[in-house]
């Protein structure tokens, strides 16, 4: 009985640990199938996303196709626009310079018909007297003003000398008179000594015979000294100056005309020594400024050497006539009447002591108008113009053996001068 109860109760046990195993298997068998159905969803799941993602791909690669499509197209009408912009532009360039060449053609047929009847009007007065080819030339060239009377001032058929420019000396005097009718800013005022405070007439004339004597010394052209003389004369008429500067401002002015006229051009201590040191460098400098500042750096101007020149040419004149014309405009410097008239005046009106000195017949023709005078219609300068300023400068150079103001004296008693000044004063 043990036996069949202990079989059975091992049966029984071994038959409850079957059926631990059978429910064991059946919830393996159950948890794998529901691995299985996991997976499946997943894969499912897997599946509609990748469809999604490859759907979304496609959209896109539609989408960019379309918008590279669009933006090619955008930049094809951006070319086109290019395009049509510089064509049109080249046809309204050309349709321009098709006009401009229009224009220009009938400006140069204006042109050539004026300077044909130019020409014509030219030769026919040319014909009737009876100048040369060359002159006829001069003549076409000054043409321009329809005045061609006033621009004729020297007869040039009977110059035979190389050197001169015949050809163009009545053009250069012409200009010249332009020049000296325009005028220089700002002009000389010879009553600007009232308005100095330390200096006088007397100084004045010290400094300019100094100048002279500085001037043939080192060798100056005649231009350099009358420029010297022009800037002195204008800086005072615009700015006071003390007696101490006073002779800084003559060799400044020296300085600045040796810049404009001279080849060689001494250094500031040259000019700084001819003064026995009395000034610095940097004096010389402040006041070279301060002088070009007050005159706005115009200094040419036609000096009255260069009127005479040309009217030693036309009346004739020998060295000897040449070189008292020059001493005389040289001595009327120490005046401060020198500001007072036009250099064309001062010019003529020494041509005219010249003429009536050495008795020469033609001497009415010095004060003839066309020399000194641009527009008889608004000039209000005349023939007593000219005698006054020849009675102050025979005053001045009357009385000059009285004074200390020799250096124009010894400059023109030399024989490179042909003793002009004593010449004068034995008469």
């Amino acid at each position: 009985m043990i036996n069949t109860i202990n079989n059975h109760h091992s049966y029984h046990y071994n038959n409850s640990k079957v059926s631990k195993n059978i429910h064991k298997s059946d919830d393996k068998v159950k948890i794998k199938g529901n691995e299985k159905d996991k997976e499946k969803e997943e894969n499912k799941v897997v599946g509609e996303i990748k469809k999604n993602m490859s759907q979304k791909r496609i959209v896109k690669n539609s989408d960019e196709n379309k918008e590279n499509k669009y933006t090619e197209n955008i930049k094809k009408d951006k070319r086109k626009k290019r395009k049509n912009s510089i064509e049109n532009k080249d046809n309204n360039e050309s349709k321009d310079i098709t006009k401009e060449t229009k224009e220009i053609n009938k400006d140069n047929k204006e042109i050539r018909d004026n300077k044909e009847n130019k020409e014509n009007s030219n030769l026919k007065y040319n014909k009737d007297n009876n100048t040369n080819s060359k002159e006829s030339k001069t003549v076409q060239k000054i043409s321009e003003d329809k005045n061609e009377e006033k621009i004729k001032y020297f007869d040039t058929s009977k110059v035979t000398n190389v050197q001169i420019p015949k050809d163009y000396l009545n053009i250069i005097y012409y200009n010249l008179l332009i020049e000296e009718h325009k005028g220089i800013t700002p002009m000389p005022d010879y009553s600007y000594m009232n308005r100095q405070a330390e200096i006088n007439e007397k100084m004045r004339s010290i400094l300019v015979d100094w100048l002279i004597d500085v001037h043939f010394k080192f060798g100056f052209t005649d231009e350099t000294l009358f420029m010297t003389i022009s800037i002195i004369d204008r800086y005072l008429s615009v700015s006071e100056i003390t007696r101490t500067n006073f002779q800084l401002l003559g060799i400044t002015a020296l300085m600045i005309a040796c810049k404009h006229e001279e080849i060689d051009l001494p250094k500031i201590d040259d000019f700084i020594y001819i003064t026995d040191n009395a000034y610095k460098k940097n004096e010389v400098i402040k006041m070279e400024f301060d002088v070009l500042s007050k005159l706005n750096f115009a200094f040419l101007y036609p000096s009255p050497i260069k009127f005479f020149e040309y009217l030693s040419f036309h009346f004739n004149f020998e060295k000897k006539h040449h070189m008292m014309g020059k001493y005389l405009m040289e001595s009327f410097l120490l005046d401060v009447k020198n500001a007072k008239y036009k250099p064309s005046i001062i010019a003529c009106a020494c041509a005219y002591i010249v003429m009536k000195f050495f008795k020469m017949k033609n001497y009415q023709e010095s004060y003839n108008k066309k020399f000194y005078v641009l527009d008889e219609t608004k000039e209000k300068y005349s023939e007593h113009n000219i005698k006054e300023c020849a009675k102050d400068i025979c005053l001045l150079v009357d009385n000059i053996n009285k004074t200390n103001y020799q250096a124009c004296v010894k400059k023109y008693s030399k024989p490179e001068q042909e003793n002009v000044a004593t010449i004068i004063m034995n008469n």
